[in-house]
């Protein structure tokens, strides 16, 4: 049975480009016939024929699972325990040229770099399901509970991240405003911002409204677009001017953030990665788990990060 699992990825190699250039047509013929005669077996028993079910039937969902975006963004960093979450500063600015006066003195910089200490947090969720969804639901609906709260606790690490990019933003650069939508002019201006000192824009993330103002100046014709697929998995569209463009529904809608290389952005330091642990509540007939993560994050360049504000109604 565990070959008739499979079925479907083995139809792909048979048909599809998959298959290794390797391996002839005769074996995959082959190899399609024994999975045809495991599915003969499995639908004629009754334990054969439960498998086959559980593997058809799913939920029926109303929007694509959401994928976290934001550790893409930054250099994510395991912590040992008990070892301090701390990183310290290059050496800034640059030095100026020091010169020997004619009566044989110098003069020096001094050099003073800083360290910042950062306060690790928890993002934690607690779903709880009744007994009494075991035996209604026709999918595995613990199963499912998990993936949710995985997708919840990437939801809340997102804001948190998206929160410190609008903050950064404000600190040094100059957010790009235009009364229409997302145009060509503005979205280059907030480049500029970045590039002026000295960094490359590396994303651009930006709603699905930001996506709508490109398609108006037909930015397929300028913009790398990968096969819509990926969109839906993980968020990413393609990539333009050197950067790479991001679409997420937690960002707000008018706005696009543009930020510099994960080295010279963000830090994200990791003392316990995401995990789920049961927690019943058998007295009141209560099935649950909690998800967890006991991160830190900080966003330590306001120099690599833009911002650009436009009309969603327009």
């Amino acid at each position: 049975m565990g070959e008739f699992l499979d079925l479907n990825d083995e139809t792909k190699k048979v048909t599809g480009a998959e298959a290794p250039e390797s391996k002839s047509m005769e074996d995959k013929l082959k190899s399609l016939m024994r999975k045809e005669a495991a599915l003969d077996v499995a639908l004629r028993s009754a334990t054969g024929l439960a498998k086959i079910a559980a593997n058809l039937v799913n939920p029926v969902k109303k929007q694509i699972d959401y994928v976290g975006i934001f550790r893409k963004l930054c250099v994510v960093e395991p912590i040992p325990n008990g070892v301090p979450i701390f990183f310290d500063s290059d050496i800034y600015p640059e030095f100026t040229a020091v010169k020997i006066g004619d009566d044989g003195t110098t003069r020096i910089v001094e050099i003073q770099v800083q360290r910042v200490n950062l306060d690790p947090f928890w993002i934690v969720s607690r779903p709880k399901i009744p007994y009494s969804e075991l035996y209604i639901r026709k999918y595995k609906v613990l199963q499912r509970a998990k993936e949710r709260l995985a997708q919840s606790v990437a939801i809340r690490e997102d804001l948190n991240g998206f929160s410190l990019l609008e903050t950064a933003s404000t600190v040094t650069n100059t957010a790009q405003t235009v009364a229409g939508s997302l145009d060509r002019a503005t979205l280059a201006k907030a480049f500029a911002q970045i590039e002026s000192h000295r960094l490359r824009v590396r994303g651009v993330i930006l709603s699905a409204f930001g996506t709508m103002g490109l398609r108006r100046w037909e930015y397929h014709k300028e913009l790398n677009e990968d096969a819509r697929t990926a969109l839906f998995s993980n968020g990413y569209i393609g990539r333009m001017w050197g950067a790479e463009f991001f679409e997420n529904d937690k960002i707000p809608q008018g706005t696009v953030y543009l930020v510099t290389e994960p080295e010279y952005l963000a830090w994200l330091p990791v003392r316990k990665d995401f995990d789920i642990v049961p927690a019943d509540d058998p007295d009141n007939l209560l099935l649950g788990f909690v998800g967890a993560e006991f991160i830190a994050m900080t966003v330590h360049n306001s120099l690599g990060v833009a911002k650009a504000t436009f009309d969603v109604t327009a």
